[in-house]
Protein backbone atom coordinates (compact mmCIF):
# COMPACT_ATOMS: atom_id res chain seq x y z
CA UNK A 1 0.00 0.00 0.00
CA UNK A 2 1.51 3.30 -1.07
CA UNK A 3 1.53 6.18 1.41
CA UNK A 4 0.39 9.53 0.17
CA UNK A 5 1.65 12.82 1.45
CA UNK A 6 -0.94 15.09 3.03
CA UNK A 7 0.93 18.24 2.06
CA UNK A 8 0.57 19.32 -1.52
CA UNK A 9 3.32 21.24 -3.20
CA UNK A 10 2.76 23.56 -6.13
CA UNK A 11 3.70 22.28 -9.57
CA UNK A 12 7.44 22.51 -10.18
CA UNK A 13 7.03 24.45 -13.43
CA UNK A 14 4.13 26.52 -14.66
CA UNK A 15 3.39 28.83 -17.55
CA UNK A 16 2.65 32.40 -16.43
CA UNK A 17 1.89 35.65 -18.21
CA UNK A 18 4.01 38.56 -17.00
CA UNK A 19 3.11 42.09 -18.17
CA UNK A 20 6.80 42.94 -18.62
CA UNK A 21 8.04 39.77 -20.31
CA UNK A 22 4.98 38.05 -21.78
CA UNK A 23 4.61 34.29 -21.36
CA UNK A 24 7.32 32.80 -19.15
CA UNK A 25 7.97 29.35 -17.76
CA UNK A 26 8.24 29.82 -14.00
CA UNK A 27 10.06 27.21 -11.96
CA UNK A 28 8.98 26.94 -8.34
CA UNK A 29 11.73 26.22 -5.84
CA UNK A 30 11.49 25.46 -2.14
CA UNK A 31 12.15 28.78 -0.32
CA UNK A 32 14.10 27.15 2.50
CA UNK A 33 16.44 25.51 -0.01
CA UNK A 34 16.91 28.73 -2.00
CA UNK A 35 17.65 30.75 1.13
CA UNK A 36 20.72 28.68 1.89
CA UNK A 37 21.94 28.18 -1.68
CA UNK A 38 23.67 31.54 -1.93
CA UNK A 39 20.89 33.42 -3.68
CA UNK A 40 20.65 34.27 -7.34
CA UNK A 41 22.69 37.47 -7.48
CA UNK A 42 19.75 39.80 -6.91
CA UNK A 43 22.04 42.41 -5.41
CA UNK A 44 25.72 43.18 -5.39
CA UNK A 45 27.55 44.64 -2.40
CA UNK A 46 29.89 46.87 -4.45
CA UNK A 47 27.20 49.21 -5.88
CA UNK A 48 25.43 49.27 -2.51
CA UNK A 49 28.64 50.24 -0.71
CA UNK A 50 29.41 52.88 -3.34
CA UNK A 51 25.92 54.39 -2.97
CA UNK A 52 26.24 54.38 0.81
CA UNK A 53 29.61 56.15 0.71
CA UNK A 54 28.33 58.67 -1.83
CA UNK A 55 25.31 59.52 0.32
CA UNK A 56 27.48 59.78 3.44
CA UNK A 57 29.87 62.11 1.62
CA UNK A 58 26.99 64.26 0.33
CA UNK A 59 25.53 64.45 3.84
CA UNK A 60 28.85 65.53 5.34
CA UNK A 61 29.31 68.17 2.64
CA UNK A 62 25.79 69.48 3.26
CA UNK A 63 26.32 69.67 7.03
CA UNK A 64 29.65 71.44 6.55
CA UNK A 65 28.32 74.00 4.10
CA UNK A 66 25.21 74.62 6.21
CA UNK A 67 27.34 75.14 9.30
CA UNK A 68 29.51 77.65 7.45
CA UNK A 69 26.41 79.49 6.21
CA UNK A 70 25.01 79.75 9.73
CA UNK A 71 28.36 80.91 11.13
CA UNK A 72 28.62 83.59 8.45
CA UNK A 73 24.99 84.70 8.87
CA UNK A 74 23.78 84.13 12.45
CA UNK A 75 20.43 85.75 11.61
CA UNK A 76 19.55 82.55 9.70
CA UNK A 77 19.10 80.81 13.05
CA UNK A 78 16.45 83.17 14.42
CA UNK A 79 13.17 81.42 15.35
CA UNK A 80 11.14 83.34 12.75
CA UNK A 81 13.46 82.42 9.89
CA UNK A 82 13.63 78.77 10.96
CA UNK A 83 9.84 78.56 11.23
CA UNK A 84 9.37 80.19 7.81
CA UNK A 85 11.90 77.84 6.22
CA UNK A 86 10.32 74.74 7.76
CA UNK A 87 6.86 75.91 6.72
CA UNK A 88 8.07 76.49 3.16
CA UNK A 89 9.71 73.06 2.97
CA UNK A 90 6.59 71.37 4.37
CA UNK A 91 4.45 73.18 1.79
CA UNK A 92 6.76 71.96 -1.02
CA UNK A 93 6.56 68.37 0.22
CA UNK A 94 2.76 68.45 0.50
CA UNK A 95 2.37 69.95 -2.96
CA UNK A 96 4.71 67.38 -4.53
CA UNK A 97 2.80 64.54 -2.83
CA UNK A 98 -0.49 65.93 -4.17
CA UNK A 99 0.96 66.08 -7.69
CA UNK A 100 2.12 62.46 -7.50
CA UNK A 101 -1.28 61.11 -6.50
Amino acid sequence: MATSSTTTSPPRKRLLFDRRYGWVLDEWKEPSEEAFSGGRGMFCIVPLAKALLTKASESMNFVGSSTLNVLQRPDMLSPHVVQATLSNQLHKIVSSVKRQS
